[in-house]
């Protein structure tokens, strides 16, 4: 007999050998971690009428559409004594900050539990973004795709969550309905539907994401010199899109968590029109050069004087004893959706502007 930790290493290599020779059919065997703390296996699920494994990716947008109903789902398969599995797959380092443009969050383990408990998943959601344990026995290749297997783990659907245009009406759910008439002990064969989504990201995809992040941080960054007069013209100017102004002097202790989380942000949301501004107040140009360039921050970078930024200055919270450094973002129609002095918060500034951005 082979021993489990054997089996469990051995079975998804021998399934990707096989895969070219039949469809996956069988329940897989696994045992993954989870974003409530626990590490679930198949064993863990072998009285349940059905469990439903969904193939789910945070930065995905289909994914995110299905999020009510695969809530509904849960409840429903959690009455009729079955479960619902979420699985995210992704490698989230084969994710290029393009890709992460349409979410607040990403891929990894840490940003799958920020997305469970903003989102109230109350059923397992597992990491099988390393071992693909899951995905490569069931040959998923895109998120969102649900599995649903019966009693005797037989495979007897496989496609989408639900219905593209109303992707909240549980009763044009496909998966659904086909619980719901189920019949036990008549034959069935497996239904298949076609999925639409996002190409699920494995190791082989590492190498082409590392080159792009090569690229955008070979990136030339620049600071130029402005008036005031400059700086009202592109507040008041702000487009259709978000804008970002990011108030700072080299002598503020956050700079480097500030201007790394600004890059980072601005590599993602760049491409869909978010602008992104730093106005250092330093004499000396050099010195804040360097702080941008240690950061990789090829955004518009703009220099002068404290006396001339009053029109950003002004929205600093009352209370505050400090003016630097100081994150403002206007929306699309210049009213002020975050304003903080001090350490930025990444998370709350992304999910601010993917929000903006849906109006």
């Amino acid at each position: 007999m082979i021993p489990r930790k054997t089996y469990l290493y051995l079975m998804p290599l021998c399934l990707l050998l096989a895969e070219g020779l039949s469809s996956a059919k069988a329940f897989p065997v696994f045992e993954l971690p989870a974003t409530d703390g626990k590490t679930y296996s198949n064993e863990n699920f072998e009285e349940h009428e059905f469990v439903c494994i969904i193939m789910y990716s945070n930065h995905c947008t289909i994914s995110q559409s299905f999020d009510s109903l695969i809530k509904k789902l849960a409840d429903y398969f959690e009455r009729k004594d079955s479960v619902l599995l979420l699985v995210s797959p992704n490698d989230e380092k084969a994710i290029i900050p393009d890709e992460l443009a349409f979410s607040d969050v990403g891929d990894s383990f840490l940003e799958m539990k920020i997305r469970a408990l903003k989102r109230n998943f109350n059923f397992p959601y597992l990491y099988d973004g390393s071992s693909r344990m899951i995905s490569s026995q069931l040959n998923a290749k895109t998120t969102p795709h649900a599995f649903l297997f019966n009693k005797e783990r037989d495979l007897i659907y496989s496609g989408r969550i639900g219905d593209y245009n109303e992707p909240e009406n549980l009763e044009k759910s496909d998966l659904f309905q086909m619980v719901a008439g189920y019949h036990p002990g008549k034959e069935t064969n497996v239904v298949r539907t076609k999925v639409h989504g996002t190409a699920i990201k494995t190791k082989e995809d590492v190498k082409l994401a590392d080159q792009v992040r090569i690229r955008y941080a070979n990136e030339s960054v620049r600071i130029r010199r402005i008036k005031e007069e400059t700086l009202d013209f592109f507040i008041r100017y702000n487009g259709s899109k978000p804008s970002l102004y990011h108030v700072w002097t080299h002598e503020n202790k956050e700079n480097r968590e500030n201007l790394l989380a600004l890059s980072g942000m601005f590599k993602v949301f760049r491409k869909r029109g978010v602008r992104f501004y730093t106005v250092n107040l330093d004499e000396d140009e050099r010195l804040g050069l360097v702080s941008l360039e240690n950061a990789q921050l090829s955004a518009t970078n703009f220099l002068l004087s404290g006396n001339e930024v009053k029109n950003l200055l002004r929205h600093i919270p009352e209370g505050s004893t400090r003016t630097t450094p100081f994150t403002v973002i206007f929306d699309h129609h210049g009213k002020v959706i975050y304003a903080k002095i001090g350490l930025l918060d990444p998370l709350i500034c992304k999910e601010l502007i993917v929000e903006t951005l849906k109006d």
